[in-house]
């Protein structure tokens, strides 16, 4: 077991976003930038690092094995695994953190190894502005500093499978980076403006586009109902269930990909165009959804939400997808936020009462 800790001051050298991109990439990850209404943008960048042993036939209770294979080939293609993925993996990982450390203005390295259990944390306050470095220590020991300019953070734990031969670890390697922005105030998102942008990009011939509502009152036992009426389900105003979402649901047919791929790339390209030329307006933009969306026969994910007034109150845009073909939803969303499953296929749903849309 080791514990690391370093302090170096008065360090101006900051690390590029590309620095951190080198060793998140090909991995599984989340890319944001986020106006939350503190007068400053937040970059946010987080990738999922695991790792994984198979078992075979030689491991208790374990009647089948991956494709099949001996157990003697499940521990060659471990072993392989090992050396060309995983030990690569976390060398890279290791040795980019630990020279970042180098460089920190204080940074947090803690690990423990013990039959089969292995607990990796960093935390890694990069550059933090005018002030002494503010530090809060959880249980765990994990460091974060709060109001940081840069941070990178890895936490991994690791712990045998149920054979005890193999081991299952997941982990987060993430990098943040705060922007004050001139006058260091932010404002509520004005969609008009933005709408009277990407609205005109689906006013296409192969375009179909019906309007909806998605809504629940505080009666409705969201919990009861959520594994089999929702795909997601946001609720900031919990215990309490209320909430809508009011828009429009533009349709794209299956075989018009290049349409939809054009689509979704005009409106992702105007809507970071907007966030560049207005970052004072409050929002969540989230890089990259036309690629991961695409790689999905079934999904819907959120491109953009600008909070438009005071409390639980914005307007979103998300990209769908479904074997039918490709949606773009525009919703003005009040509290809770909640998806359900039959999206492509309702007019409404208040409260679990559904009306379908009427194809022609």
């Amino acid at each position: 077991m080791k514990r690391i800790g370093t302090i170096i001051l008065s360090v101006s050298l900051s690390v590029s976003w590309e620095d951190i991109e080198k060793i998140i990439s090909n991995r599984q990850d989340s890319k944001m930038k986020i106006n939350h209404g503190d007068g400053q943008l937040l970059y946010v960048h987080n990738g999922i690092v695991g790792k994984e042993f198979l078992c075979s036939t030689d491991c208790e209770g374990v009647t089948t094995s991956f494709n099949n294979f001996t157990p003697e080939e499940i521990e060659a293609v471990n072993e392989r695994n090992r050396k060309e993925v995983f030990d690569k993996i976390f060398g890279s990982i290791r040795h980019n953190l630990d020279s970042l450390m180098e460089i920190s203005e204080e940074s947090y390295h803690f690990e423990s190894h013990s039959h089969g259990t292995d607990t990796i944390t960093y935390s890694l306050c990069l550059r933090n502005g005018e002030y002494s470095v503010a530090r809060i220590k959880a249980n765990d020991g994990t460091m974060f500093y709060p109001g940081a300019l840069e941070t990178v953070f890895f936490n991994y734990t690791a712990s045998p499978k149920p054979c005890g031969k193999h081991i299952r670890g997941f982990g987060t390697l993430g990098y943040n980076k705060r922007l004050p922005l001139p006058g260091g105030k932010s404002y509520y998102f004005d969609k008009q403006p933005y709408l009277d942008r990407i609205t005109p990009v689906l006013k296409r011939k192969d375009i179909k586009a019906w309007s909806f509502k998605w809504a629940q009152s505080d009666d409705y036992d969201i919990d009861a109902h959520h594994d089999k009426e929702f795909v997601s389900a946001e609720r900031p105003r919990q215990p309490k269930n209320a909430g809508q979402a009011i828009g429009t649901m533009y349709f794209i047919p299956r075989e018009k990909t290049e349409l939809a791929e054009e689509i979704f790339t005009a409106i992702d390209s105007i809507t970071l165009n907007y966030t560049e030329v207005h970052p004072e307006q409050m929002f969540r933009y989230s890089y990259n959804v036309k690629e991961e969306v695409m790689q999905y026969t079934n999904n819907i994910i959120g491109l953009f939400e600008g909070h438009t007034g005071k409390g639980h109150v914005s307007t979103r845009v998300l990209f769908g997808i479904t074997p039918k073909g490709y949606y773009v939803a525009i919703a003005d969303v009040e509290n809770n936020f909640c998806i359900p499953k039959e999206w492509p296929l309702l007019k409404s749903f208040v409260d679990g009462h559904k009306k379908y849309i009427k194809f022609k």
